[in-house]
């Protein structure tokens, strides 16, 4: 009886979350946490087009089952600057609901998705077979991304499902490469638009980019949330530094997208444009 009252609890819960969406356009992260873990559903048009798995028990995915999409400014965002012919890498994958998204909107580029968690990454490929056309447009790499290569260790937040962290202490043992020494041995010829979210270890993969960002100047949307960089060695303003001195500049995701004071505050989100591609954030 609780899991029947459950299911229905949850189909209301969704029904208000959308009509939430549709009168103030804010997406269902904060009513995630209502739903009773462990239930199962597919959306069907997720991103407009593709199957998503959902297992209430992981947030991000919660958030999808009630709202139909995840992250309302990231997505806008991407929707607005990626290109049908775009190499965009998508660097903490997780269960690919950003590297659907830009599936959605790329149709002769490519898309390689980084997760370096062994269970979050078979959620990805799950979704990914969900839709067998994204087979040749989305490779997922089974590596984090750091400054240099080597090994860390993936700790996974037992409070928010699905989040984790790479780190030098204790977890479980991933691989980690740097991007400079990726892009080696791969066939690519250009890099147009990177997303990173790594909790903390934006700057780690920024530093082992260097020789990428300067050679095809991407368009780099990195997260920048202050409670991730409490413990580093950095800090938010190293970051946009290192960025400014390769030629960017750090604007807001959102519209009209000003430039951001390096002394903060800071956006959840912060945008990395080179000049070469300052094009992208006039499009509508």
């Amino acid at each position: 009886m609780k899991q029947i009252w459950n299911v229905i609890f949850s189909h209301i819960l969704r029904l208000i979350v959308k009509l939430v969406f549709l009168f103030t356009g804010k997406g269902g992260g904060k009513f995630a946490n209502l739903l009773a873990k462990g239930q199962t559903y597919t959306v069907k048009n997720y991103a407009g087009k593709y199957k998503f798995n959902v297992d209430t028990t992981y947030p991000i995915e919660a958030s999808v089952w009630l709202g139909g999409l995840y992250d309302v400014v990231t997505t806008k965002f991407l929707r607005k600057v990626i290109r049908k012919n775009d190499l965009f890498l998508d660097i903490g994958a997780n269960c690919g609901v950003l590297t659907l998204v830009a599936a959605s909107l790329i149709t002769t580029g490519k898309i390689y998705a980084f997760e370096p968690s062994e269970h979050i990454r078979y959620r990805l490929q799950a979704n990914i077979e969900l839709n067998p056309h994204l087979k040749d447009l989305v490779k997922v790499v089974p590596l984090g991304v750091g400054a240099t290569k080597g090994q860390l260790f993936y700790h996974e937040d037992r409070e928010f499902r699905g989040n984790g962290a790479l780190q030098p202490i204790s977890g479980t043992v991933v691989d980690v490469v740097s991007l400079d020494e990726w892009v080696l041995l791969e066939p690519i010829e250009k890099i147009d638009v990177i997303k990173i979210d790594v909790e903390g270890m934006e700057y780690d993969v920024l530093l082992g980019a260097k020789a990428v960002i300067e050679k095809y100047h991407p368009l780099i949307y990195f997260e920048t949330l202050p409670i991730f960089f409490k413990y580093t060695s950095h800090n938010i303003r190293t970051i946009y530094e290192f960025l400014a001195n390769l030629g960017y500049r750090i604007v807001s995701p959102t519209a009209p997208h000003a430039e951001i004071s390096f002394d903060g505050p800071y956006p959840a989100n912060s945008v990395a444009i080179h000049p070469q591609h300052a094009d992208r954030l006039k499009r509508q």
